[in-house]
């Protein structure tokens, strides 16, 4: 869940961060994809919200201030309300302040939102774009304006060598050049209130399988450097965890120690993603748990509706609680906001490059947001995934209620609005119980009818208290009885025009459809679908074995190129939409293998040629030996190796045996064109003629 362009330079309270790549992510069970988190109550922003700065203030949740600066304060044994006094520090120049300063003209609306989400705390990004006089002036700022207000300036560190490994936030430091930058960032933040999260994703994606297997041990030894510095400082430090639906709070645990969490604060959550905060914080306490008691915080800056099946720029999400220090009693220390609300997270859901504000994200952020206190009350759970059949859909993932953990919930599926039957969240799932701590019997796996086409799968469940909770949403693709067929490329090749794409039927999944591929409306060659397709949501439960790949005639000119699957069930042929694929005019292709004297006052030609202006002809090959009048030849022997490298056909062959006097002779070879391209000359080679 994520890859990033690298950030821009800048000097305001904010970068953007997107989250990190979904399909590298290590998980509680082994389906290798992201998952969907509960979402909670889902509250529209009232147009107060926009009007007032009043919420600003509202930080804190029945906790008392306690004034104490980190320079007093041993931050390992300190309390919440002393480290964070009233809250995480609000700057007036937020990357969302800017924004809305910046649209007020040319967007209105978005000028709203951006104004909006400027009314609460973010935290102050640091990496390779702030070094030298921007970097003091930056942390000098922030740790400034938090002690005039009495909160405390949150700072995430990120340009750890090797960031991302090579994602869209590849970038950072190199070793020696990262510490040096730290002492800088340390000697910026002593005797100030301040926190710092140290290096989202650093820890959680040596899961992936894009970074090095020796990279673990380098991370550990910078990390462990990094948070002991922060706290012989006198500054709060939080190695990054990870989320709930990454990596295993065992796997964890062990990381983080390995990373030198017992000199930290203790470690961060769900930062720039959009996990619940309250299994989020069930993840947590079973870290914290493993990890001596080690204190967290959560990133609730877009969770407002739990996750939305992607982590870029995630269609549905809203903003989450607003930052606030923790009071109930556990090892939360503070609910902040360390992604900016707003900021893309890449090129990915119609968004920007990634740190660049997306004003359209960020209305719907503000719309579907949910501000208020953590429901603690809501259900846990997941959709792990959805697969659309053939008039079916089908859907996995796990429900429980914290409150009662022996209890078995009910979940409803529904489709495009419409629910289908309850069913019992009950069988076993292991590894929710590993990882919450909530027992094993809370899975799920429906089946629900539904109509051809893309359709939205949505799963609710109720606690025993009989608080409602949406436990995500997936987009599916359902088939009817009429085959699904896509022609997913066309581009030109040497042979004429090369198609791919694929076509099953779920009628009959196992059948290889054949599928014919048509130039201007003309069919021009028939294919069998059988070529094994990975990653195409279409095919999901159908089996991999429906793709097709050829080449198609075309000269040179604008074509229209078309895929039409035969039906082998109850339906019609259907056929995909059609590309358009303009050929240039083009001299013969051709190559000369061989030339040689057999036997006497002969000589022997070997190779072969076509003209992609019209493969089903055979080219002509004019021959001269010595200047002597030409002999014409044609091109139509037998040469399968030019058709399994081209897809012109067999016939395209040259093989002949021409008259030549005895001596060194010069052999010449010009191919004669069939089209607009005119001849292509093989040149001429020297052979001693016997």
């Amino acid at each position: 869940m994520p890859r990033r362009p690298v950030h821009p330079s800048v000097t305001s309270s904010s970068v953007s961060r997107p989250g990190p790549t979904a399909p590298s992510r290590e998980r509680p069970t082994d389906t290798g994809r992201a998952r969907s988190g509960p979402r909670r109550h889902r509250r529209r922003l009232p147009a107060a919200l926009v009007a007032t700065a009043a919420l600003v203030t509202a930080v804190l949740v029945g906790a008392t201030v306690e004034p104490a600066t980190a320079a007093t304060t041993d931050v390992r044994t300190a309390t919440a309300a002393q480290l964070y006094g009233a809250g995480q520090y609000r700057s007036s120049t937020s990357e969302a302040a800017k924004a809305a300063t910046a649209l007020q003209t040319s967007d209105p609306a978005g000028a709203r939102a951006a104004a909006a989400i400027a009314r609460y705390p973010v935290a102050t990004w640091l990496g390779e774009w702030t070094t030298g006089t921007t970097l003091t002036r930056t942390i000098d700022t922030a740790t400034a304006g938090a002690a005039a207000a009495g909160t405390t300036a949150v700072f995430v560190v990120y340009a750890i060598p090797d960031r991302d490994c090579g994602g869209y936030s590849a970038g950072g430091f190199d070793e020696r050049t990262y510490d040096a930058w730290i002492d800088q960032v340390v000697a910026r933040v002593s005797g100030t209130r301040s926190a710092v999260v140290v290096e989202p994703d650093a820890l959680a994606m040596l899961s992936n399988a894009a970074c090095s297997d020796s990279i673990d041990a380098q991370r550990y030894r910078i990390l462990s450097r990094t948070v002991a510095a922060f706290t012989a400082a006198g500054v709060p430090s939080y190695l990054d965890g990870g989320n709930s639906n990454w990596v295993s709070p065992a796997t964890m645990a062990a990381r983080l120690q390995s990373a030198g969490v017992a000199n930290a604060r203790g470690f961060s959550t769900n930062v720039a993603n959009y996990h619940p905060t309250n299994q989020e914080q069930a993840y947590a306490q079973r870290v914290s748990a493993l990890t001596g008691g080690a204190h967290y915080v959560i990133d609730t800056s877009r969770n407002g509706q739990g996750w939305r099946g992607t982590w870029c720029n995630a269609p549905g999400a809203g903003l989450g609680t607003t930052p606030r220090v923790g009071t109930d009693g556990t090892a939360l220390d503070a609910l902040l906001w360390v992604k900016t609300p707003g900021a893309s997270d890449g090129t990915c859901n119609g968004g920007p490059t990634a740190g660049k504000w997306y004003s359209a994200y960020a209305q719907a952020l503000v719309a579907n947001g949910s501000l208020g206190a953590t429901a603690s009350g809501t259900a846990m759970g997941t959709v792990d995934w959805a697969t659309g059949g053939s008039g079916s859909v089908r859907v996995s993932g796990w429900a429980a209620d914290p409150a009662r953990t022996t209890a078995t919930l009910t979940v409803r599926v529904s489709v495009d609005g419409a629910r289908a039957a309850p069913a019992a969240a009950d069988r076993p799932r292991q590894d929710v119980a590993d990882a919450y701590g909530v027992g094993a019997a809370h899975g799920y796996d429906v089946t629900v009818p539904a109509s051809a086409g893309v359709r939205e799968v949505c799963v609710d469940t109720t606690t025993v208290a009989g608080v409602a909770s949406r436990l995500g949403c997936e987009s599916v693709r359902v088939s009817g009885r009429d085959p699904v067929v896509a022609l997913e490329r066309a581009t030109v090749s040497a042979g004429g025009i090369s198609v791919s794409g694929y076509a099953v039927d779920a009628d009959d999944p196992a059948a290889a459809l054949r599928t014919t591929l048509l130039v201007d409306g003309k069919a021009v060659r028939t294919v069998s679908a059988d070529v094994a397709r990975t990653g195409v949501a279409a095919l999901d439960g159908l089996g991999t074995r429906h793709g097709f790949a050829a080449v198609v005639p075309a000269g040179a000119g604008k074509h229209t190129v078309c895929a039409r699957a035969a039906d082998v069930g109850g339906g019609a042929d259907v056929t995909a939409p059609c590309r358009s694929v303009t050929v240039a005019a083009s001299a013969p292709r051709a190559a000369l293998d061989s030339v040689t004297s057999p036997r006497h006052r002969r000589v022997a030609l070997r190779g072969w040629g076509f003209d992609r202006d019209a493969v089903g002809a055979a080219v002509t090959v004019v021959v001269s030996v010595a200047g002597r009048s030409p002999v014409r030849v044609s091109a139509s022997a037998v040469r399968d190796d030019v058709d399994r490298s081209y897809g012109v056909g067999r016939s395209h062959g040259l093989s002949t045996v021409v008259a030549a006097s005895s001596g060194t002779r010069s052999v010449c070879v010009r191919v004669v064109g069939l089209g607009a391209g005119g001849d292509r000359s093989l040149g001429c080679r020297s052979v001693r003629v016997r």
